[in-house]
C-alpha cells in the first residue's frame, strides 16, 4: 500500500509523461525535420535508463539534427588536459567534474544519436572528441543578435574595469581569477578593478557589460561561450582561453581570425595578459576592431542558419 504522498507524484508523472507523449505523436506528425538540443528528445528518461525512445518514431517520418552544448557530450577528460598542464591547486579543480558524471551513459546516448541522426552539430569544438567522426563544428548563435549594438569605447584614463560572469566558477576558472586580480590589486591598487556579475538578469547583465573595459569569460574550458559573442559584438575586449590544440575542429580561417580576437590566456599566462593591459591600454583598441570583426563574420545568425539549412536539405 503507497504511504503519504506517494500515489499522488506517481499518477502525476504517469500523466506528465502521457501529455508529453500526445505532444511528441503530435509534433511528429506535423513536421519533416526534427533539430534537438542538448543531446536529448521529448522522451529521455535518464532516471530510468531509458535513453533517447522516441527517436526511432522521428526516423520513420523525416530527419533528425542534433546538437550538443558541452555537458551532454564532455566527458572526464579536464583532469588530464588542465590540472597536469597548468599545475593547479587540485582542490579547486576537482569540482570540474561535476558536469561530466555518468559517462557511460553519455555515450550509449551519443551512440543512439549516430544510429538515427541525419547530421550532428557541437557547439565547442573539444566535443568533437567524443562525438562521431561525421560531427561537425556549429558556432554559435544568440537570440539577442538584432538587439545589441556597438558600445563607443571609453577613453581610458586612470582606472580599467574587467568583467567577469561566474556562472560556473570551476569550469570557468573564476578562482584563478579572482587570486590572479588580488595579487595584481596589491601591486596597482584602485587602477585595476575586477567585477564580478552574479545573480543578475540578462538584460542587467548586459548593462553592466557595456560599462566594463574588458570581460573575461574562462580559462580552463578552452573555447567561449554565447557571452563573448554578446560582448564583442558590443566592442569589448575579450580575455579567454582557447585551446589551440583543439582548433583543427573549426574552419581554418575562423580559427585563424579567432587567434587575433581574443586576448588569449590561461591560468599561468593570465597575470602577464593583464599586467600587459594595464600597462599599455591601447591594445583593447585592436582587439575591439578584431572582436567586431570576428563575431560579425562567423556569428552572424544568417551565416549559421545557412549550415543547419544545408543539413535540413541534404
Amino acid at each position: 500500500m503507497f504511504k503519504g504522498r506517494a500515489p499522488t507524484t506517481f499518477f502525476k508523472r504517469i500523466r506528465n509523461n502521457a501529455i508529453i507523449f500526445r505532444e511528441m505523436l503530435k509534433l511528429r506528425n506535423q513536421y519533416d525535420v526534427f533539430h534537438f538540443n542538448f543531446g536529448t528528445t521529448l522522451l529521455d528518461f535518464p532516471q530510468y535508463h531509458l535513453p533517447l525512445l522516441d527517436l526511432p518514431l522521428y526516423k520513420e517520418k523525416g530527419k533528425i539534427i542534433v546538437t550538443y552544448n558541452g555537458s551532454d557530450a564532455r566527458q572526464k577528460i579536464i583532469d588530464e588536459r588542465v590540472i597536469k598542464k597548468y599545475r593547479l591547486d587540485d582542490t579547486k579543480i576537482k569540482r570540474i567534474n561535476f558536469e561530466v558524471d555518468n559517462d557511460a551513459y553519455k555515450r550509449e546516448k551519443i551512440q543512439k544519436f549516430d544510429r538515427y541522426a541525419d547530421a550532428i552539430f557541437a557547439l565547442n569544438p573539444d566535443l568533437l572528441y567524443f562525438l562521431p567522426g561525421r560531427a561537425q563544428f556549429l558556432p554559435y548563435s544568440i537570440s539577442s543578435w538584432n538587439e545589441i549594438r556597438e558600445v563607443p569605447p571609453k577613453n581610458i584614463m586612470d582606472r580599467i574595469v574587467f568583467l567577469h560572469a561566474p556562472t560556473s566558477r570551476a569550469l570557468k576558472g573564476s578562482d584563478i581569477i579572482i587570486d590572479v586580480f588580488n595579487r595584481i590589486r596589491s601591486e596597482y591598487g584602485d587602477r585595476v578593478v575586477l567585477e564580478l556579475v552574479e545573480n543578475k538578469s540578462h538584460s542587467e547583465a548586459l548593462a553592466l557589460f557595456s560599462r566594463a573595459d574588458v570581460i573575461i569569460d574562462q580559462l580552463l574550458i578552452g573555447w567561449y561561450g554565447g557571452l563573448s559573442v554578446e560582448v564583442m559584438k558590443m566592442g569589448k575586449p575579450v580575455i579567454a582561453f582557447i585551446r589551440e590544440e583543439d582548433l583543427h575542429f573549426i574552419p581554418p580561417a575562423m580559427a585563424e581570425d579567432c587567434k587575433n580576437a581574443f586576448i588569449r590566456a590561461d591560468p599561468l599566462t593570465l597575470y602577464d595578459r593583464v599586467i600587459e593591459i594595464i600597462e599599455n591600454p591601447g591594445l583593447l583598441q585592436r582587439y575591439r576592431e578584431k572582436g567586431i570583426a570576428y563575431v560579425n563574420k562567423w556569428h552572424d545568425p544568417e551565416y549559421i542558419a545557412g549550415i543547419a539549412k544545408k543539413a535540413y536539405e541534404l
